[in-house]
């Protein structure tokens, strides 16, 4: 019951939890309550939006996609609607969060093995896993936005976002400078912010605040660089 609780505390206590999660490290919670949480909200945004449109505007956008003859859309689409791989994709959505969790939790161990830590793989896991439980606003604002936003008009890499580039046309800007926007949001900050507070207490004490913040968002911006890169490449 303790452990659910924590879930909620972590949104406005996230110093105590994470102070507690570090002595007494908690995974299987935080790792169910997401799962059925990207379930239920997954199921009502398959309600309203097809996931294999969805999938064929991203293609579509692409450089190989605007080339690609429309027999091949056709028949990319065909297959794309088949009961096998909405099934994939739907199973995906659950999968895929839970694997970064802990490829995320592994990475952050490795570097901090390097730069000095205290806690166990286990703490750091439980640490991560909790410090995603506000990507939950972000789910929800997808299904919001598969609600309101006509379907015609959603995008994949936009649907549920809480950046500024809801604010912006994405056909008068450049990929690159779309993604960049998009990147950071409001959600992101946030689990950024858990991470460094959690890694406070599983890291040596001589690890100034800097140097672990510095670490925290430097993974971060790695990405953010490969997910710039991509956009290059594609197109998208």
């Amino acid at each position: 019951m303790q452990s659910i609780g924590l879930l909620f505390k972590v949104l406005w206590s996230p110093g105590e939890t994470m102070f507690l999660l570090s002595k007494n490290p908690r995974v299987i919670t935080p790792m169910v309550f997401l799962s059925l949480f990207s379930i239920l909200t997954g199921t009502a945004i398959l309600m309203k939006v097809d996931s294999a449109e969805l999938a064929m505007r991203t293609i579509e956008r692409s450089a190989q996609g605007r080339q690609m003859p429309e027999e091949q859309k056709e028949l990319l689409r065909q297959r794309m609607h088949s009961p096998i791989v909405k099934g994939i994709t739907f199973a995906s959505t659950v999968i895929v969060p839970l694997v970064m969790i802990v490829l995320i939790a592994a990475v952050y161990f490795g570097l901090f093995t390097m730069l000095g830590r205290d806690g166990s793989f286990k703490a750091f896991l439980s640490i991560t896993a909790f410090a995603f439980v506000p990507s939950i606003f972000r789910q929800l604002a997808a299904v919001l936005s598969a609600f309101v936003v006509p379907a015609s008009s959603i995008m994949p890499d936009e649907l549920g976002s809480l950046s500024p580039s809801v604010f912006l046309d994405r056909d008068a800007i450049s990929p690159v400078l779309f993604t960049a926007v998009s990147s950071i949001d409001l959600v992101t900050i946030w689990i950024l912010t858990l991470l460094v507070i959690g890694y406070g207490y599983v890291t040596r004490k001589s690890l100034s605040k800097a140097a672990r913040a510095g670490a925290v968002v430097g993974v971060f911006l790695v990405y953010a660089a490969l997910r710039l890169a991509y956009a290059a490449i594609s197109g998208v």
